[in-house]
C-alpha cells in the first residue's frame, strides 16, 4: 500500500513539473555543446531540461539534443550545427507544433492526430501527419526532405507550390518553382 502511495505522488510530482508555466518539450538527451536562447539569455542545455514555447536551440560540432514535446507525440533529434526554434501551443486539448529550422538537419518522428506538426525552413515549410523524416537547411536556404515511412507535405514559400513525398523518397527545394523528387 506504502508503495503504491510513493509511486502515485512521485507521478503526480513529475507530472506537475513536466506541464508547469508554459512547459511544451523537455530534453531526452543532450551530448556536447548544445545551447538554449531563451528571452535573449543564453544558457547551456542539459538532459532533462525543460523547453518552453519560443526557445531556440543551436548544436555545436559534435553535439546534437533529443527532445519530446509533453504531449508525448513527437520527438525530434537536433543534429550538429544546427539551429531549431520551438514554437508550440494547446489548442482544443492538443499541442500545435509549428517549429522553425533556420540552419542544419534534424530527425523527427510524429505520432498521427496529436495536433498539427509543422517545420518551417526559410524557404518551404513542411507539414507532417504521422510519419519518420529528416529534414536538411543548407546554408542558401535551400531544403531537402527525407521521407523514412509515411508521407509528408512540403510547400514553397515564395510560389505556393506543394508536394507530397511518400516514404522513400525525397524532396528538394529552394523555396520557388518546381519541388524535386526523387527516390
Amino acid at each position: 500500500m506504502k508503495k503504491i502511495l510513493i509511486i502515485s505522488v512521485i507521478t503526480i510530482l513529475f507530472a506537475s513539473v513536466v506541464f508547469a508555466g508554459d512547459s511544451v518539450a523537455y530534453t531526452l538527451k543532450v551530448k556536447g555543446e548544445v545551447d538554449v536562447n531563451r528571452s535573449e539569455e543564453v544558457k547551456k542545455l542539459e538532459t532533462g531540461n525543460q523547453l518552453l514555447n519560443q526557445d531556440e536551440l543551436e548544436s555545436k560540432d559534435d553535439s546534437f539534443a533529443a527532445v519530446k514535446f509533453i504531449d508525448g507525440s513527437s520527438v525530434i533529434k537536433l543534429f550538429p550545427n544546427s539551429t531549431l526554434k520551438i514554437n508550440a501551443e494547446k489548442e482544443d486539448g492538443k499541442l500545435n507544433k509549428k517549429s522553425y529550422l533556420t540552419a542544419g538537419n534534424m530527425w523527427s518522428k510524429v505520432v498521427k492526430k496529436t495536433g498539427v506538426f509543422e517545420v518551417e525552413t526559410p524557404t518551404t515549410v513542411v507539414s507532417v501527419k504521422g510519419t519518420k523524416f529528416i529534414l536538411s537547411v543548407s546554408e542558401d536556404g535551400a531544403t531537402d526532405l527525407y521521407t523514412l515511412s509515411g508521407e509528408v507535405s512540403i510547400k514553397n514559400k515564395k510560389d505556393g507550390k506543394t508536394a507530397s513525398v511518400g516514404g522513400g523518397n525525397k524532396a528538394h527545394s529552394t523555396g520557388e518553382g518546381e519541388i524535386k523528387i526523387s527516390e
